[in-house]
């Protein structure tokens, strides 16, 4: 395929670029693309799961977190568009977005209405705010991630049950080691750009489907499923 004919040109670049080499082709970052299939891959497993143990339906939006943040990120890294992007950054949204009201309903006592529209208010402010300053999708994110993860480590550290968290604890471990690596691969610290097989974003992608599961496990010996 000729540079004057590659698939994507039309539409505006995405934001943020890793450190896989980005090929003219239907699919630009095949290794950072295909391991984005983790997130649906797990989200289904847990779906079959979910139902099989008639769990809490406040479940089903870290289920639903899970699978569109796997289409996501395919859709960008498969495509590098903004609009690509877009789609990525909702997915997480919707995960960074759902531990605040998580963590902000159970601390406030909040009913399941209440608690569906913060998450829905907090991710359409999210999505809104990516669209008018596009730059802005990773460090909300992180800003976000900190929120309400730091919210929920203070309430462990308060707790005189710890053990209450350790699918959190677990999660946030495995997050550790994928930060390490996201940041490796971004930098270029350690990158081989010609890589299409394994990158280290895509051991990113691996860990964090593996995260989220951890935070669903969570989520359900709160809600006493586990």
């Amino acid at each position: 395929m000729s540079p004057e004919s590659c698939p994507w040109d039309t539409f505006d670049p995405g934001t943020v670029a890793f450190c896989e080499a980005r090929l003219c082709d239907w699919v630009v970052e095949p290794s950072n693309a295909w391991s984005s299939l983790g997130y649906v891959l797990v989200g289904v497993y847990l779906l079959f799961a979910h139902t099989l143990h008639k769990g809490d339906a406040r479940l089903y939006a870290v289920l639903a977190g899970q699978v569109l943040t796997g289409i996501g990120s395919f859709a960008f890294h498969g495509t590098a568009t903004f609009w690509g992007e877009v789609l990525d950054q909702v997915g997480m949204f919707m995960l960074s977005c759902m531990i605040i009201s998580f963590v902000f309903a159970r601390e406030r006592k909040l009913t399941s209405g209440a608690t569906a529209a913060l998450y829905a208010g907090l991710t359409a402010a999210s999505t809104g705010l990516l669209l008018l300053i596009r730059p802005i999708g990773i460090p909300l994110f992180a800003l976000q991630l900190l929120i309400g993860l730091g919210w929920e480590l203070r309430l462990w550290y308060k707790s005189e049950r710890r053990s209450d968290f350790k699918y959190l604890l677990q999660g946030l471990g495995i997050f550790g080691v994928s930060l390490v690596i996201w940041v490796t691969d971004i930098s270029g610290a350690v990158c081989d750009p010609d890589n299409h097989f394994i990158t280290g974003h895509a051991i990113w992608h691996v860990l964090n489907a593996l995260c989220i599961e951890r935070l669903y496990r969570y989520y359900a010996f709160r809600l006493g499923l586990e």
